[in-house]
């Protein structure tokens, strides 16, 4: 407790000894900082937010999902799907001064799906892309099997085009793209700077400078808020949204997000092997308590893998629960009716998840043990493979997941067998070959009603054997200075500041 107090008073300390920023600079805090300044190299959304203003990719997503032109003006694919070629934008140089032409965007493409490529965006993209090769100002993707998401798959920060010189060396460390802002510098511990990139090819950014700072605590996050010392804060707590309601100086955008909270059981471990104890424990939820209890009203309630924004998503039904009565009934066919002992490791956000659900579980005799884990030590245990988390006792898993729009990366890294731990983010080892096979074949179906009836149609069949339990989709919710404009949110909760301006101090 006392080591928590002090992280707190050295975190309000070093945010509220800054000074208020100038309407040239915007100062925008996370709840962590980035991991990398290499786009290809992550999957952490604060990190993308980070990264934004630095990169570019061939395409562009908006927040709605509509695809754009970005370093590529045009596009087309061949009639079954399999080869697509992109037109690049002339005209373009990199922050070091370089051109980035075909053969450096090729060379950028390739470097994600080579062979022997260790980057965290590699394993999605090498197994689609066959060959990246240039043909005059032409670059051709070759798929290995058509995959009707590219252009949302190409548009993510992951496949942005960089430097061939950093990629050899700096990159890590020094942001090198062609967006509207170029890398200043990185301190680790306090900020990472963005400046405007004067030789930008669009329209100019209007701000000189960004500064991204961050803190892990939701309180010093609103301090900063309420002080000035950051025009932006993403997320914010939605205990603190109140504050804000009649506020003149600070307004609190809310959007639908895109990131659905979950629990993952151990398809593998007695009870959990059984489909009618699984069924019993999402029954038993009540979804529309969590979002009113945990999130303050600032989410909805989740019973099927795919996201509201993302075509062939299901809603909640009736039938969806809570039925304790039904619940009951399915864990006495099953040989459960006093219920049984589990374990369920969280790390410390999701704790009070954990206990909702500990509470909501009680009255059909099932005891949760909640065991919470720092990050290191959580993601060793919830990525360990079958043999480990049996040996541990761990039956349960919470965590969170968001694809916006994408159905197939909704889906595939936690329900498909090819993913179980360790290999991948199904946690709980699910395998059913009717469901991998329609994965299959919606992602290579191009036409959209098939395809949203063939995702529809496996959802039906997740839900029967209930391998995880949707709880729900938080809101996006940040704070921004009411003389700051231009800001918005995707869907999975990035923070797009990159066309963002103040006016007054």
């Amino acid at each position: 407790m006392s080591r928590r107090r002090l992280s707190f008073s050295a975190a309000l300390a070093a945010t509220c000894k800054t000074v208020t920023a100038s309407a040239a600079t915007l100062t925008v805090m996370l709840a962590e900082p980035p991991r990398t300044m290499d786009p290809a190299d992550q999957n952490a959304t604060a990190t993308r937010s980070v990264l934004a203003p630095f990169y570019e990719s061939l395409v562009a997503q908006d927040e709605h999902g509509t695809i754009h032109p970005a370093l590529a003006t045009a596009w087309s694919s061949s009639p079954d799907g399999r080869v697509w070629h992109f037109t690049l934008r002339t005209g373009v140089f990199f922050h070091d001064g370089s051109i980035c032409d075909a053969p450096a965007a090729v060379a950028s493409l390739n470097r994600l799906v080579a062979p022997n490529a260790v980057l965290a965006g590699s394993g999605v993209f090498r197994k689609l892309i066959s060959s990246v090769e240039r043909d005059g100002n032409d670059i051709v993707i070759t798929l290995h099997s058509p995959y009707a998401d590219l252009l949302h798959l190409l548009s993510q920060t992951q496949a942005a085009i960089v430097s061939p010189v950093a990629a050899t060396s700096t990159l890590a460390r020094h942001a090198d793209g062609t967006g509207p802002y170029r890398f200043g510098d990185w301190q680790d511990g306090e900020h990472v700077r963005a400046l405007r990139n004067d030789r930008y090819w669009g329209d100019k950014a209007r701000l000189e400078r960004i500064d991204w700072r961050w803190s892990p605590e939701p309180s010093v996050l609103n301090m900063a808020l309420q002080t000035g010392d950051a025009d932006v804060v993403m997320p914010l707590a939605p205990v603190f949204s109140h504050l804000y309601r009649d506020s003149d100086v600070v307004h609190v955008d809310r959007h639908p997000g895109g990131t659905q909270f979950w629990v993952a059981l151990n398809n593998r471990l007695p009870p959990l092997d059984d489909a009618r104890v699984r069924r019993a424990l999402g029954l038993a939820i009540d979804r529309a308590a969590l979002v009113a209890g945990l999130l303050h009203g600032n989410g909805t309630p989740a019973c099927h893998p795919l996201t509201p924004e993302t075509p062939g998503n299901l809603p909640c039904t009736p039938d969806d629960g809570p039925d304790l009565q039904q619940a009951a009934a399915l864990l006495r066919q099953a040989g459960h009716a006093n219920g049984f002992p589990v374990t369920v490791i969280v790390q410390e956000p999701e704790e009070p998840i954990a206990e909702a659900l500990q509470a909501m579980w009680r009255p059909l005799g099932i005891k949760l043990a909640i065991r919470r884990q720092e990050a290191g030590v959580w993601m060793q245990s919830a990525f360990s493979g079958s043999a480990e988390k049996r040996k541990t006792g761990i039956g349960m898993i919470i965590s969170s997941w968001s694809a916006p729009f994408v159905a197939d990366l909704q889906l595939r890294p936690l329900y498909a067998s090819a993913n179980s731990a360790p290999g991948g983010a199904n946690l709980g080892f699910y395998a059913n070959h009717l469901v991998d096979a329609a994965m299959d074949q919606a992602a290579a179906t191009l036409d959209p009603a098939e395809r949203t009836a063939i995702y529809r149609t496996m959802q039906g069949q997740i839900a029967q054997d209930a391998p995880l339990l949707p709880l729900y989709m938080q809101d996006n919710l940040y704070g921004v200075r009411r003389n700051v404009h231009g800001v918005f949110s995707m869907p999975d909760g990035e923070i797009v500041v990159s066309r963002a301006w103040k006016d007054g101090p």
